[in-house]
């Protein structure tokens, strides 16, 4: 069943002032460890973490008003195969599986996320 959905859009000029104004206390304060030793900085290293970013926001969207969450709970990863996956760190939202689909472009990162309950 599925509990909501949100969508979430972010410039990447933005992400990178936030990144080179907060440094590396901005990115502790935004991702997990796990997420920033995955994403190797290069060419399209600010696209990326904008598309992570839009995706916090867009599961944060799909769980509503109600949802207690901080952007640190929600891991955005990639899998081998290159897809992109969510977790949420916190107990409580055991028994939700999030779908995610991001993508980015030189100035905008956009991400799609759909939270539904577990079979």
């Amino acid at each position: 069943m599925i509990v909501g959905i949100g969508v979430d859009i972010v410039k990447v000029s933005k992400m990178e002032e936030a990144v080179l104004k907060g440094g590396e206390s901005f990115l502790k304060r935004v991702f997990n460890d796990c997420e920033i030793s995955h994403l190797a900085k290069g060419a399209i290293y600010f696209q990326r973490l904008a598309a992570r970013f839009a995706a916090k926001e867009a599961v944060i969207k799909s769980l509503g008003k109600t949802a207690s969450l901080s952007l640190r709970d929600i891991v955005v990863i990639n899998l081998e195969s290159g897809m992109p996956v969510c977790r949420l760190s916190l107990p409580k939202y055991r028994d939700l599986e999030i779908l995610i689909s991001l993508s980015h472009i030189e100035d905008y990162a956009v991400a799609t996320a759909v939270a539904q309950k577990k079979a």
